[in-house]
């Protein structure tokens, strides 16, 4: 009896034995498949895709009407080429118009530079003949003071001259300015006036997107800042389509300064809204665009 209550009890011990040897084993792949669907992302944040500068925002210098535009969206264009030209026709009357002053204030100026040898030659013969005693002394006194006079309205006549010259200059800017250029390289990407629109200085007309690196932008929730250090790689995935291959990134800046972030679905990020701006580089941006919504993984 003693014999078979002992084989029995080896025979339970061996039973449970295996029984948890079976288990462990059919839990281990289940715990490394979690451990491989959830990486160690330092921090995980949304981002966009930037042109390094922002794009570039052309508008008008001055007043104006549109009278001719030069180029379409998507339309490569060189610095200093003509994009948009507003019409000429008051600013050219502004240069006629000061171009006339200009010459009018010119001749005055010469006339009365003219007039001042023989009032000079005037003031200096009765200067001696008041010497000699051949005239009074008031006579050469007047004759001095004309000379004083005349060159004293020269003066303002030169000034007068030098004030034409620089009206001409601000209707010359003006007119110059009826001609809207590109500022840069770039591609048009945001043409916004036709043909009879009225603008006023500093109305945008269109967009150019510079020849310039992507980079994307990301904002972090403070509670992960800690963990971003400068220089640490990156996994940027188009939020449109998740399951895309990942494109290395960078982070080249990490803000200083700590701004309310855009809502978010995630009820983690909900607890702080408060983040910094995030910096990052792009080895292959080839995929990308310029305002593309982006999420940023952090590597450790």
């Amino acid at each position: 009896m003693a014999k078979l209550f002992s084989s029995f009890r080896l025979g339970l011990l061996a039973t449970l034995a295996s029984s948890l040897l079976m288990s462990a084993c059919s839990r281990e792949p289940e715990a490394d498949e979690r451990a491989a669907d959830q990486p160690p992302y330092a921090a995980v944040a949304r981002g966009r895709v930037d042109v390094e500068g922002g794009l570039v925002r052309v508008g008008a210098a001055v007043d104006g009407t549109v009278m001719r535009v030069s180029v379409r969206d998507g339309d490569q264009v060189k610095k200093g080429q003509p994009l948009i030209e507003l019409n000429p026709a008051a600013a050219q009357l502004a240069v006629d118009a000061a171009e006339a002053e200009l010459r009018q204030a010119q001749a005055q100026e010469r006339v009365l530079r003219s007039r001042l040898p023989g009032l000079k030659q005037r003031a200096q013969r009765l200067a001696e003949a008041a010497a000699g005693g051949a005239v009074d002394g008031q006579a050469a006194d007047d004759a001095r003071n004309a000379v004083a006079q005349s060159e004293a309205e020269a003066a303002a006549s030169q000034a007068a001259v030098d004030v034409a010259r620089q009206k001409l200059r601000a209707a010359q800017w003006t007119l110059e300015r009826q001609q809207v250029r590109a500022p840069i390289d770039g591609e048009v990407v945001g043409l916004e006036v036709q043909v009879g629109n009225a603008v006023a200085a500093q109305t945008e007309l269109l967009r150019l997107l510079p020849k310039r690196r992507l980079i994307v932008r990301a904002e972090v929730n403070e509670a992960y800042v800690a963990a971003l250090k400068q220089g640490m790689q990156a996994e940027i995935v188009m939020e449109a389509t998740p399951g895309s291959a990942p494109i290395p990134a960078r982070l080249e800046r990490i803000g200083s300064v700590f701004q309310l972030m855009a809502p978010s679905d995630d009820p983690q990020e909900r607890i702080s809204r408060r983040g910094v701006e995030c910096l990052l580089s792009l080895d292959n941006p080839d995929k990308l665009r310029v305002g593309q919504r982006v999420l940023v993984r952090f590597l450790p």
